[in-house]
């Protein structure tokens, strides 16, 4: 069975994530956090099923949850989550200093 982990840098955007929609909605931030996880974990046993994003990083995939990109590198053994961003973010600029972890 393959497995998923989170990079620091996806740990911190899920956290911002999830403390901005708990302040009016603490079940929707839980739901969110929630289908992203089953996500990544059907993500994790088939990880180049994700669309490419080479002009972003090499070897970047991602997949939608609702208003968010996932993005990640696929292992051996499953994913690494990179960041966890809103598709409306200018994501050239953050990832122009990502490195693949």
């Amino acid at each position: 069975m393959n497995s998923y982990t989170f990079s620091d840098e996806s740990v911190r955007d899920l956290n911002e994530i999830c403390d901005y929609i708990s302040r009016n909605n603490p079940r929707t931030a839980s739901e969110l956090f929630d289908v992203i996880r089953q996500k990544c974990k059907l993500v994790a046993e088939f990880p180049n099923m994700g669309k490419r994003y080479h002009s972003l990083a090499p070897n970047l995939r991602g997949f939608i949850v609702r208003d968010y990109l996932i993005f990640y590198y696929p292992r051996a053994d499953g994913i690494n989550i990179a960041r966890v961003l809103r598709g409306d973010r200018d994501l050239e600029l953050l990832f122009s200093e990502l490195g693949e972890d």
